[in-house]
């Protein structure tokens, strides 16, 4: 059975899915309405852990948790991925039974004992904008009542066009049925009178296997070890785990393992199929910093004789430290800008942290670079088009030409603008450095590039996370 499951496991992920992991631009642009499920955990971690969704705003709809609680319970887990920029909004309260409530809290609470108040976005103002300012349709993943989501396009009918589908976790049976349909039913009817499509997703008493958390475990990166923190000491030990708003993100990302069938004009109902192994294409959505086909190469070597001498000495560390996709993004900074410098690599950073902060695909953003024309500043662009895909010929970053120049980038997405500058501790380091290799060897001596080199590597590449070196700055 497990050499099944292994032989099932390459098939999928090494043939049928093999762009499925790749730096590159999204497939879908979603916003995301929840009620803070123990499953709406998961499911929002599967959401987070791949790459293939553009995530413009999660937002709080009353059913098993508070509003207000778990808009929460959403940021705190934005931060502990580094998504904290999608924006959280906070529905209102609306009665809905809270039978699940006793059920879900201790799971929460084993994630995060404790949690900070925070000031949230109005859930129907936070939809209505990231729907209107997305260039492309967008998919609502509904993983609680339609409340929020009836509520938006009823004020705005205009948007109608702009939602390619409602997502929904909710049982249909000659009409729909269960407890997300059950806590406000005239919401589904206004939708139902918009004319917007809507699939409904529901599983049919699917359970993940029993060994799933440890398997979890041998990927072990952030998502994974949220996953068993918050499931590893629950009674779910002992009862299991099904699959519920789990197969939300599943749906999207392997259409062909769901059944769909057409219930109403503008509905469909999505079930899974008999024969599946989700477990194993979960795991995989999990396992999402690993080697992956790129434009012209399946994969960059990561240590061997392919590597230059000093940076195969240092491969393992960069590796364990900052992850394979920005090992990647750096070594092809460094490859188009012909030398290893302070500024590319920093850039790379930065860029790599915008595309994660945002959770976007590339091509998805516009940045203005502060950075200006001038080396070595300048080489700071090499890196932010590296890292974030938004490069000169595609026309999706500019270079300010004013006299203010600074390592600094301006970032527009989905209406948002947001600064992202080099903290000046930083900078001061490289003032320092930089001047003080000038000054002692001159900067035209090759023993200059050959000491900018180590440093560029030891310092700045390995020496510092792109979580620790930006100030963030929404306009």
């Amino acid at each position: 059975m497990r050499k099944t499951i292994f032989i099932f496991f390459i098939l999928t992920f090494c043939f049928s899915g093999l762009e499925t992991f790749a730096h590159k631009r999204a497939k879908y642009n979603i916003v995301i309405d929840t009620d803070g499920g123990v499953d709406d955990l998961r499911a929002m971690t599967y959401f987070m852990a791949s790459r293939e969704f553009n995530i413009n705003a999660i937002t709080s709809v009353d059913g098993v948790l508070p509003t207000t609680l778990a808009a929460d319970y959403i940021t705190e887990l934005c931060r502990l991925f580094k998504h904290e920029g999608i924006r959280v909004g906070q529905g209102n309260e609306s009665g809905a039974s809270k039978k699940y409530y006793e059920h879900a809290l201790p799971v929460w609470r084993n994630l995060f004992p404790t949690i900070q108040k925070n000031q949230h976005y109005d859930a129907e103002k936070l939809l209505t904008n990231a729907i209107e300012f997305e260039n492309k349709r967008t998919i609502v993943i509904a993983m609680g009542p339609l409340t929020n989501i009836a509520a938006v396009l009823k004020k705005n009918p205009n948007l109608c066009p702009k939602v390619e589908t409602i997502l929904w976790y909710a049982d249909y049976d000659e009409a729909p049925k269960g407890y997300n349909y059950e806590q406000d039913t005239a919401a589904y009817e206004i939708l139902k009178k918009l004319k917007v499509p809507v699939k409904f997703v529901y599983a049919t008493g699917e359970k993940y296997r029993e060994d799933f958390l440890e398997t979890c475990s041998e990927i072990e990166n952030v998502y994974t070890d949220a996953l068993i923190k918050a499931f590893g000491n629950s009674d779910f030990q002992n009862t299991g785990m099904y699959y519920w708003d789990d197969f939300l993100p599943m749906y999207l990302l392997f259409p062909s393992m769901f059944n769909e069938s057409v219930v109403e004009e503008y509905a469909r109902k999505i079930v899974p199929k008999s024969e599946n192994y989700f477990d194993i294409l979960v795991t995989g959505v999990l396992n999402f910093d690993k080697p992956d086909q790129g434009v012209s190469f399946n994969e960059i070597p990561t240590s061997g004789y392919m590597l230059r001498q000093d940076i195969e000495k240092v491969a393992d560390s960069l590796l364990l430290s900052h992850g394979y996709a920005e090992f990647k993004i750096v070594s092809f900074t460094n490859e188009i800008h012909s030398h290893i410098g302070v500024y590319s690599i920093l850039g790379a950073k930065t860029g790599l942290r915008i595309m994660e902060y945002l959770h976007a695909g590339l091509d998805e953003i516009d940045l203005v670079s502060y950075a200006g024309y001038i080396p070595p500043l300048s080489c700071f662009n090499d890196g932010l088009q590296v890292g974030t895909g938004s490069t000169i010929g595609y026309g999706t970053i500019t270079v300010d030409e004013s006299d203010d120049k600074k390592p600094a980038v301006l970032v527009k997405y989905n209406g948002r603008e947001i600064l992202f500058s080099l903290k000046q501790e930083v900078i001061d380091e490289i003032i320092k450095d930089i001047g003080g290799l000038v000054k002692q060897y001159g900067l035209e001596s090759e023993m200059y590039w050959i000491k900018l080199r180590e440093i560029s590597i030891e310092k700045y590449w390995l020496g510092m996370s792109r979580f620790d070196i930006l100030d963030i700055e929404e306009k």
